[in-house]
Parts: structure tokens; sequence; C-alpha cells
């Protein structure tokens, strides 16, 4: 004997095989001009600083005295490093940056810029016993002036105060310290010149 056939209601939820496809393709149609709106304000606005870009003065906070600092790039070669105390790749570059410090900081500045809040990078300052010098970036106005969206951030800068280098994102500690002592000794020659 030959089994039942299950009787089905006509009227069943599932959607039929063509409808969500469909419903898919109006919900992508409808956010697409949305999302290119973003995307195209995002890229007008921001735009991480380039080789030969000029490096603009900044006004950060200390750390410890509360009082803000003007700092300009001009007439020293400078590494810059944009971080973020919750930011697991900053932790791990905040740590060859500082020890970078060490060893290259006679032949040119370090800076590093925190985009956290004061207690939490006292925090990590400590925790770490970091000794490169550090400012806050409280307003968001040093990170956006250097086209950062994406942390870490590293920028060196010439003498002349133009950027030689821009990257963002987490770098060996071994591709890191070759960067920085290509930069410092291709710019020591420079000078001498």
């Amino acid at each position: 004997m030959l089994p039942r056939p299950i009787p089905t209601d006509q009227h069943s939820t599932r959607a039929a095989p063509g409808r969500l496809p469909a419903a898919l393709g109006l919900v992508l149609l409808l956010c697409l001009p949305v999302l290119l709106v973003v995307t195209i304000h995002r890229g007008a606005n921001q735009r991480l600083l380039s080789p030969g870009d000029s490096a603009p003065a900044l006004t950060l906070r200390d750390l410890n005295s509360n009082n803000t600092r003007h700092v300009e790039f001009k007439g020293k070669l400078s590494a810059v490093l944009f971080f973020s105390t919750n930011c697991p790749h900053c932790q791990r570059e905040i740590l060859n940056f500082d020890r970078l410090n060490k060893t290259l900081g006679n032949d040119m500045f370090f800076l590093a810029i925190s985009l956290s809040d004061n207690s939490k990078t006292i925090e990590l300052r400590k925790s770490s016993r970091l000794e490169v010098a550090m400012m806050l970036d409280e307003n968001a106005e040093a990170s956006q002036a250097f086209g950062v969206e994406m942390v870490p951030a590293m920028f060196l800068i010439k003498r002349d105060g133009t950027v030689a280098y821009s990257g963002s994102g987490e770098e060996t500690s071994a591709a890191r310290e070759r960067r920085l002592r290509d930069f410092s000794s291709t710019n020591k020659l420079m000078n001498r010149r």
C-alpha cells in the first residue's frame, strides 16, 4: 500500500522560493544610497595624511599637569603614534614605540597620542613603565587633523614638517624598528649635505 500524501496548507507562512532573494535585493537597493552618501562623506572629510602632506600643529593636553601644549613638528624628525588603551594591538605597539624611543630618541622626537581618557592612559603608562612623551587627544581634533580612523596609526614627519610615512594597523616589532631606523638614518644623511 502506498503512503497517503500529507495535506499542505495553501496559505503557509513560508515565503515562495523567489520572494526571499527579491526582498533582499529590495533592502539592498534601498540601503545603497545611504551607504554611498556615508562613504563619500567619510572619504571627503577623513583621509589619512599621506607622504608629502604637511603635518598640522596640535594643541594637546598633558597627562599629569592638565595643561594644554602646542606641538609643532617643523625643525625636528618626529614619530607620532595614535593609540587607544583598550586596543590590544595598540598596547603592543606602544610598548614597541617606547622601546624605540629609548634607542632612537636622541635622533628624533617621539610622541604617543592617546585617544582614551586621562585615567586609563595614566594607568597604562604606569603599569607598562612607559617613558615616551604622551599627550591626550580629548576632542579628537588631532586624530581628525591627521585623518586617523583606525588605531594604532603612526606617522613619520621630516624636519620640514611634511609627512614621510603614514600607516595604520599593527606592524611587527622588527618591521617597525627597521622603518624607524631607515627614516632616522636617511634623514641624518640628508641633513649633513
